[in-house]
């Protein structure tokens, strides 16, 4: 059999599925996450190394799509390459692993692309992490979910955007942030 294992972090719209599964229709099996390469602890790539067998294949759009860390990748492809059999296909980067042909450049440059994914990944933790304490600094960051408004205080908000009342003077008196003003506009054609 042949599958197909593609991956963004989010389904929130901010990320899309296409350019890595374009040929979607040549496999016999896709297996599509949403979630963060930093660990192996995804659905569907648990269920696709379940399933494969002596024989299959497995593609992959690029390195960075299969982990963020050197060690979950490599242990990823020791699993589909020598424990089960099969031969793994990186498409971007041009790279074949089998459990019957060793090949010195290709394992160095799978060593070499996946530490490149693994700072990468440490780089946009870091990056966020500053992005974080610089809006905490400014106090416009909270963990906690934005609350909810009772159906009084939608009508006051109502009337509040009928009297063409500033995005954030209303934000400020009903305690909301902006993206949570627009998504109330939006659901109650405001």
């Amino acid at each position: 059999m042949k599958f197909l294992y593609a991956r963004v972090s989010s389904n929130d719209g901010t990320q899309h599925i296409d350019r890595q599964t374009t040929e979607a229709s040549q496999y016999d099996e896709v297996f599509i996450d949403y979630a963060s390469g930093g660990s192996t602890d995804r659905p569907k790539l648990q269920e696709m190394l379940k399933w494969i067998r002596t024989g299959d294949i497995v593609e992959v759009h690029s390195i960075d799509r299969l982990a963020r860390n050197i060690n979950d990748l490599l242990r990823i492809v020791k699993i589909i390459t020598e424990e089960r059999k099969s031969d793994l296909f990186f498409i971007k980067e041009n790279l074949k692993f089998s459990a019957d042909a060793s090949n010195p450049f290709n394992n160095l440059m799978l060593h070499l692309l996946g530490s490149i994914a693994e700072f990468e990944r440490n780089m946009i933790k870091m990056r966020q992490k500053e992005g974080i304490a610089i809006a905490k600094a400014k106090g416009v960051y909270s963990k906690e979910r934005c609350k909810k408004l009772s159906l009084s205080k939608i009508e006051e908000l109502k009337k509040d955007v009928a009297d063409k009342v500033k995005v954030s003077e209303i934000c400020r008196k009903y305690g909301i942030a902006k993206p949570t003003f627009y998504r109330y506009r939006e659901k109650f054609d405001l």
